[in-house]
């Protein structure tokens, strides 16, 4: 009898060690699943834009994969459709296309110490200045939804202090709107100017719309430049001229 039952009890002793194996191995495997899904959502490249405004992620070093500090000849791979240059001498090169619901002009400026800035004009079709103050504001939102609340605010309205009686007194109502974030290294800037005639009126004196809404990014640490500073213009002293 002893012969059987130390046959039995080492086949029991071997097959609980054999669930407690497979057991090890499914919680290893969880684990191993788990990581991966917390690699996932901490790599930026894995997870979907926290906004619609699509702000870029990686900006300690560079702006949508474009290196701080390359050269303006370095290819520029990005969304946006190539604008032909005009000027040979320009710092700039230009795209246009589409950011998040928003159409934009792009612009890659260059300094002496390679690319340093990223300045997206929004299009703004809407004239009325309460749209374009609510346009400025859904940006600031998206922006702040990722890299938290600005670190400076600037906002100031006017507007006429009457309607004109006439049609040569065209008067104007006016909004400048700024907003900064620091993300080390790189700045954000969000920024609105507008003159809006009030009333509109289909004879203006100035034709046009005198509105600017732009989104910047930069580095500080390449706004480097050999120009020279224009030379400072000598004052005449007040004995000279009196």
């Amino acid at each position: 009898m002893r012969p059987i039952f130390f046959t039995l009890l080492f086949l029991s002793s071997f097959c609980f060690a054999q669930e407690i194996t497979q057991e090890e191995a499914v919680e290893a495997k969880s684990v191993e699943d788990s990581s991966a899904v917390i690699d996932n959502v901490s790599d930026p490249s894995q997870t979907s834009e926290a906004s619609s405004l699509d702000v870029p992620s990686g900006l300690e070093s560079g702006y949508k994969r474009f290196a701080w500090g390359t050269p303006a000849e370095s290819n520029i791979s990005n969304n946006f459709s190539p604008l032909p240059a005009t000027d040979s001498t320009t710092t700039t090169r230009s795209f246009t296309g589409n950011l998040g619901l928003d159409s934009v002009l792009v612009a890659y400026a260059f300094a002496d110490s390679g690319f340093w800035k990223v300045e997206i004009d929004f299009v703004v079709k809407n004239i009325d200045l309460d749209s374009q103050i609510s346009h400025f504001r859904r940006l600031e939102k998206n922006i702040s939804a990722v890299y938290g609340p600005p670190n400076k605010m600037n906002q100031q309205e006017s507007g006429p202090s009457g309607s004109y009686s006439n049609i040569l007194e065209q008067k104007y109502a006016r909004a400048f709107y700024r907003s900064s974030w620091s993300v080390t290294p790189v700045v954000i800037e969000l920024f609105l100017n507008s003159s809006v005639l009030v009333p509109v009126t289909d004879l203006p004196i100035f034709s046009g719309d005198f509105i600017s809404l732009k989104l910047v990014y930069y580095n500080p640490d390449y706004m480097h430049s050999s120009q020279p500073l224009p030379e400072p213009e000598a004052i005449p002293s007040i004995f000279d001229i009196y």
